[in-house]
């Protein structure tokens, strides 16, 4: 049984809620939240804490769940870190809606996630996420990045835990970040018909799980494959099996059979890559008394020197949309940031699910770095 669904991609957005009085009452309110309060950590050093909405509350993730995230839920992911030869404290903070998650839930991440923003002084690069589109950055804070099928129950609509059933997983390098974890790897439970020859995928049926790998994958998603099943094997305190088999070998039939037939293994070549893309700087100002968004340069034109203070910028480079606020940009201009970003993707035909990041100034963004230097 799923959850109904009904949660809309607009209304979830990392707006400015409010006036300075409504700013004032989140970070009150963000001090008294639990989840990240005294005692946790949260704010005074580095760590990666992951938090899942139940029932409108902010439920901290068990240490040996983080990682897993499940289409029925929405999530806030903050991770807090140092750049080497500095101690000043950054932060990322994401909130990530499953496919399947309520209104309820993905608003309430959404809030929160601004609370958090708040309790942390408006430090935090913001980042909205929506499954199977994470940026690279999310990616890039898990050994092993996970997606599965159910959720817990909402706050408005009934939920009941689902039966178990089969899932197929399919194991994926993920693309690599300078100064995270470089074997991280994107577990994403999919449907037997995207089997293919470059990828490796796990059957879990229960007490039985069936390693296939691909005859052109990777080395080290083979090898990351091995470790995610030995460790469902050790969750589940050592009662399940784990066989493994390459395509081609005689003994994959009992693969195929416990799938429940043998299917067509796509060409790695089928599989789609991420295409190349020139990027595109765009200002956001109303300095000469209207709102104006104009295309500042593209591709290889595209600098940092062309950032200005005083406005708002929105870089696309197609597989994340990073909005680039100035320090001396107006309150207009600030608010109105993420309004045109969304509405750029519409726009341009992406993807609606197109990871945005807010980016200030005055912080500190890796990500937004690289992508500004990036062809």
């Amino acid at each position: 049984m799923l959850k109904n669904s009904t949660w809309k991609l607009e209304d979830t957005n990392l707006a400015e809620f409010g006036s300075e009085l409504e700013k004032q009452h989140r970070q009150e309110e963000g001090a008294l939240e639990t989840a990240w309060g005294k005692d946790t950590g949260v704010g005074s050093k580095a760590g990666l804490w992951v938090w899942r909405i139940e029932q409108f509350k902010v439920v901290p993730v068990p240490k040996n769940q983080i990682g897993q995230f499940y289409s029925g839920d929405s999530y806030i992911i903050l991770n807090s870190y140092t750049k080497k030869d500095s101690d000043v404290l950054l932060h990322d903070v994401h909130f990530w809606l499953g496919e399947e998650t309520t209104q309820d839930e993905a608003g309430t991440a959404a809030y929160k996630t601004v609370e958090l923003d708040d309790y942390l002084d408006g430090r935090p690069v913001q980042h909205r996420e929506v499954q199977g589109s994470e940026s690279r950055q999310l990616l890039s804070c898990f050994k092993s990045f996970t997606t599965l099928g159910g959720g817990v129950k909402s706050g408005f609509h009934h939920w009941t835990e689902p039966e178990y059933t089969v899932r197929l997983l399919m194991v994926k390098s993920a693309p690599t970040v300078p100064g995270r974890h470089k074997s991280s790897v994107v577990v994403r439970e999919v449907s037997k018909d995207q089997i293919n020859t470059g990828d490796v995928f796990i059957l879990d049926t229960g007490k039985v799980l069936y390693q296939w790998n691909g005859r052109k994958s990777s080395g080290i998603e083979k090898v990351k494959a091995a470790e995610y099943a030995h460790g469902i094997e050790a969750d589940r305190a050592g009662d399940v099996n784990v066989e493994t088999f390459d395509e081609g070998d005689r003994d994959q039939r009992l693969f195929w059979s416990a799938l429940g037939g043998e299917v067509e293994v796509k060409p790695a070549e089928a599989v789609a890559e991420e295409p190349e893309y020139v990027k595109k700087l765009y200002r956001l100002s109303n300095e000469s008394g209207s709102m104006t968004f104009t295309l500042e340069a593209s591709g290889p034109k595209v600098t940092k020197d062309l950032l200005d203070s005083n406005d708002v910028f929105i870089l696309d480079v197609h597989h994340e949309v990073f909005v680039w606020v100035g320090s001396g940009a107006n309150k207009e201009e600030h608010r109105m940031g993420l309004h045109y970003a969304q509405e750029y993707l519409k726009k341009e035909g992406h993807s609606s699910h197109t990871p945005i990041a807010k980016v200030f100034e005055d912080g500190d963004h890796t990500m937004f770095d690289n992508a500004l230097n990036r062809f």
